[in-house]
């Protein structure tokens, strides 16, 4: 007598595959919404350095702010690459690493000139005095310099 056998709970090489038509539909989708929204936050960074008055000069806002927006774009689109990945989805886990690499770039680059715009200011030439005579004998031999 044969006793009915149970499935097998997980088989790791039975993963479903997705359709390539599905695939390259997703990943367009999802670049052309993460793109949307990076533009979205680089236009109102740039839209916040606008003035409509002729009397007062505008200066855009702090890029922190946009970066942290596109940050989130960016581990969105980490997350939808492993997903992607998981699911043997090809073009879109390698489309969405692609944007993310692009973001980490950009962020990275927006952080550096950001930090550059807000360091220290390099203090302004003071007059220190006159330089003088330093080799110990009198000022007889520092005449021509002025000491």
């Amino acid at each position: 007598m044969d006793l009915p056998v149970a499935p097998v709970a997980f088989d790791d090489s039975v993963r479903p595959r997705a359709g390539r038509g599905a695939d390259a539909g997703t990943a367009v989708g999802l670049l052309l919404f993460e793109v949307l929204a990076l533009l979205v936050a680089f236009g109102l960074w740039l839209v916040s350095g606008v003035s409509l008055d002729p009397g007062r000069t505008a200066r855009p806002d702090p890029v922190g702010g946009y970066l942290v927006a596109a940050g989130v774009v960016g581990a969105l689109a980490a997350v939808a690459a492993a997903i992607a990945a998981r699911s043997r989805a090809v073009v879109t886990a390698w489309s969405q690493c692609f944007l993310v690499v692009v973001v980490a770039v950009g962020v990275a680059g927006g952080a550096t000139v950001q930090q550059h715009e807000q360091g220290p200011g390099r203090p302004a030439p003071a007059f220190t005095g006159e330089a003088g005579c330093r080799s110990g004998g009198d000022n007889r031999e520092c005449a021509g310099t002025g000491g």
